[in-house]
């Protein structure tokens, strides 16, 4: 969000929209990128740890800008520094919520976007022409979305699990009805003695018919809601037989974790699945590097290696754009905004000279999400998969 003089500022919520918003953040002046965690585990009576470095990252980029020959940037950057003292108390403040606080402010004018969530985040101070949002994609890859359905017989509850944040988003009741048509939780009063027993058990019969119902009714609605927010995985949790009723129905990847937990809030059940999710995410990214592998080495939709991905990248045909979480590419660039391998710096390029990219993740990421791509990052043995490949590679539309 924009603030100006006086305006308080507000971290937004955090989503792939707001991030490609972000991206288109340019100033001929620069961008000023700000990335700090607010630990828990460093706080102080005195002074946080994680302030400290702030102020130190801070300090070293108010040298830098100070000994800038240029006067009308110098005089630009350290005025808009100034301006922005209030955002860094807010940015500062443990009283905020969360734990990974962004912020992105132009030199050129007063707008300032920042996020938090419940992930931690590369501390440190960058500014460029651009704003810098490769540790922001790093931090959000570790937590995609994913959604928590807990089951049990009087309904199911939804939860959405995103950057660190969880959250209820609907409870369904299951209302069961009886021979009579009249809605019941529990037991059916008796009849006469003699047929009690008999009653019982058709009642209960009933019950678990209209149980079985109402949960491969669940399916359907719990697949849409999966497409509708993007949820990567989904965790169903509850007595088993509940659980795999409503497994069948919703299809596709759904993890299923047997345990009564409905009394939980929503972050302590994302803390309670949360190796399921992390093994799910692992599991998902062996499976993206193998398709891509077995695409590209086929002739298929699929890139492998820095030229090939830069060249779709170039040509707008990138789906989805693959990259190893902890390396760095160096690369070219020419004027018209395509990308090159390092080598295009030393031969001729038909649109004029290359200019050297000594960081071209972030370069790669901007042209993926100004072309609609989605960016995936990977780690573990995803990556190691990928690093035959010089660690990029991507999925492409044709």
């Amino acid at each position: 969000m924009g603030t100006t003089g006086g305006d308080v500022m507000e971290f937004r919520k955090f989503d792939r929209a707001a991030l490609r918003d972000v991206v288109s953040m340019n100033d001929a002046l620069g961008v000023l990128s700000f990335y700090v965690t607010a630990s828990p585990q460093e706080e102080s009576s005195v002074r946080p740890a994680w302030r400290i470095r702030f102020g130190n990252e801070l300090s070293e980029l108010r040298e830098r800008v100070t000994a800038d020959p240029d006067r009308a940037r110098r005089t630009a950057v350290l005025g808009r520094l100034a301006g922005l003292e209030p955002d860094f108390r807010q940015l500062l403040d443990p009283a905020e919520s969360g734990v990974g606080r962004v912020l992105f402010a132009p030199v050129g004018d007063s707008e300032v976007r920042a996020f938090s969530f419940q992930l931690p985040v590369a501390d440190q101070t960058v500014m460029e022409s651009t704003a810098y949002v490769r540790p922001l994609v790093n931090a959000v890859e570790t937590a995609p979305p994913a959604g928590l359905v807990v089951l049990s017989r009087d309904g199911f509850r939804m939860i959405d699990c995103r950057y660190g944040l969880a959250e209820d988003v609907g409870r369904t009741p299951f209302e069961i009805v009886s021979e009579d048509g009249k809605q019941t939780r529990g037991s059916a009063a008796p009849e006469a003695a003699r047929q009690a027993v008999t009653y019982r058990d058709k009642f209960e019969r009933r019950v678990e018919e209209n149980l079985t119902r109402h949960l491969r009714a669940a399916g359907p609605r719990i697949a849409e809601e999966a497409g509708s927010r993007g949820w990567q995985t989904v965790v169903l949790l509850g007595d088993v037989q509940l659980t795999e009723v409503v497994a069948q129905a919703v299809g596709g990847d759904v993890i299923q974790v047997d345990a009564v937990v409905d009394s939980l809030p929503p972050a302590k059940l994302a803390e309670y699945v949360g190796p399921q999710l992390l093994a799910a995410r692992a599991r998902h990214g062996v499976r993206l590097v193998n398709r891509v592998k077995d695409a590209a080495l086929s002739g298929g939709q699929g890139a492998l290696g820095l030229e090939e991905t830069l060249g779709a990248l170039n040509e707008s045909r990138v789906a989805q754009l693959l990259l190893d979480e902890s390396r760095e590419w160096s690369g070219a660039r020419t004027p018209d905004g395509r990308l090159h391998p390092p080598e295009a710096v030393e031969r001729a390029e038909p649109s004029g000279p290359a200019v050297r990219e000594s960081v071209m993740g972030e370069r790669m990421i901007e042209r993926a999400l100004d072309t609609d791509a989605e960016v995936i990052v990977l780690d573990g043995e995803a990556a190691e998969i990928l690093a035959e490949f010089g660690g990029v590679g991507a999925v492409l539309r044709w």
